[in-house]
């Protein structure tokens, strides 16, 4: 118990609202908590079901969707509280693994079932949040959200191995078996929709995604970098929240063709949005490598570059009293959009392959790196309306013959 509040410790800055450990069945389980939803501390983590035999530790989001309405509503158990945390253990209580599937949100999760002395390690369908697993040689299995968590020696940091999205972990800690279970793939039908009808769906789903993601009892702020993505996202929460402020952070003051700052300001000034500008030097940037190689646990340097921009911008938002960000993360995965697809794969289904595969692989990359970015500077939690699953569905099966029009990309989302 004393180790687990030591490595809980190490990764506090995941959630500062309670901070606890508990046992089942000699199985250790910790949760600090980010109170989003429910802001009691009847929602508090670990937590267990009526008859204390199945406990949950849990991070992440259900979205108020029709989906997640339609699933609490089927559910016959009693519910206590408010949360979503809820909704999760009430599911699985009754109606086993085949309730994952039917989560909305973004999550990471354990559940630890003493009647069948098994522990499930679960992530959800593209990985939006980080989790990481070891198995010792002992069997012992440990699991965290972030690498530094995990007790392990550096004898066993190979070991250690990311649960992938759409999958978990079932172990036995009685037996020590183990074994991984897909429960969600990505649809690969392409769609025969006509361009028009495409373009309004686009719309209408990425407006509905704001909407569902916008869930919250804290208040919620945007990342307006000044390209599409951000300007899509902010314009949309901007419509239901005309108060909505949004944060933008740069290297330059707006004087370059390429500076990010000049779009923003513009877009911000469109939308009247109050827009919070924060400025690196770059001094600045050189002081923050060390750190930044700390929290994102990767060394691309496409990722730390964008790391340092992030935790600079999550500590600007917590400091004005926000706990949710919107960004607009994974929009250029589902369209293909980096120089090397558009060089390389120019032949449809190769754009195709490329597109699906940069979408299975953004766990390991970008969602890793903001996750952990803006948690550590901030404590601040990311939305990303791209990542809605039913978007991710339907956009990534869109007949790659729209890759560029023009001279641009994304010309469906344009």
């Amino acid at each position: 118990s004393k180790q687990a509040h030591t490595q809980l410790q190490k990764i506090i800055h995941r959630g500062r609202n309670a901070s606890i450990v508990d046992e089942i069945d000699s199985v250790f389980v910790g949760h600090n908590r980010l109170s989003i939803q429910d802001l009691s501390s009847a929602a508090n983590q670990p937590m267990w079901n009526a008859d204390k035999t199945v406990c949950i530790v849990y991070n992440g989001e259900l979205w108020d969707s029709t989906e997640t309405t339609e699933l609490k509503k089927s559910l016959k158990t009693k519910f206590i509280t408010k949360s979503d945390t809820e909704i999760i253990l009430n599911a699985y209580c009754e109606l086993g693994t085949k309730s994952f599937e039917l989560l909305d949100g973004m999550f990471s999760f354990c559940i630890v079932d003493s009647k069948i002395n098994k522990v499930f390690v679960v992530r959800d369908y593209v990985g939006e949040l980080p989790l990481w697993y070891a198995i010792d040689n002992d069997g012992k299995l440990v699991f965290c959200s972030e690498k530094k968590g995990l007790p392990i020696s550096e004898l066993y940091e190979k070991q250690v191995k990311a649960v992938y999205p759409g999958t978990y972990i079932e172990y036995n800690y009685k037996t020590l078996e183990h074994q991984t279970i897909t429960y969600y793939k990505l649809p690969n039908e392409i769609i025969n929709d006509d361009r028009e009808t495409i373009v309004t769906n686009i719309r209408k789903m990425l407006e509905e995604a704001v909407k569902v993601k916008m869930v919250s009892d804290v208040p919620i702020c945007t990342i307006l970098s000044g390209g599409i993505d951000s300007v899509i996202t902010t314009y949309i929460l901007s419509k239901i929240n005309p108060n909505i402020e949004a944060f933008v952070v740069s290297m330059g003051d707006g004087d370059t063709k390429n500076d990010d700052i000049k779009y923003a300001r513009i877009a911000a000034k469109e939308f009247g949005v109050k827009l919070h500008e924060i400025i690196l030097t770059e001094k600045d940037v050189e002081d923050a490598v060390d750190e930044t190689l700390y929290v994102i646990e990767q060394a691309r340097w496409q990722n730390v570059g964008s790391a340092i921009a992030q935790i600079a911008l999550s500590k600007k938002i917590n400091e004005l009293g926000f706990k949710v960000v919107f960004s607009g993360d994974l929009s250029d995965e589902i369209w293909g959009s980096y120089g090397h697809i558009q060089a390389f794969h120019w032949r449809p289904e190769d754009y195709d392959k490329a597109r699906r595969k940069l979408v299975e692989d953004v766990h390991k990359t970008n969602f890793l790196t903001t996750n952990q970015s803006i948690m550590w500077g901030g404590t601040v939690e990311v939305r990303t309306p791209y990542s809605w699953r039913p978007f991710v569905e339907y956009t990534l099966n869109i007949p790659p013959l729209y890759q560029k029009e023009g001279g641009h990309m994304k010309p469906l989302l344009r």
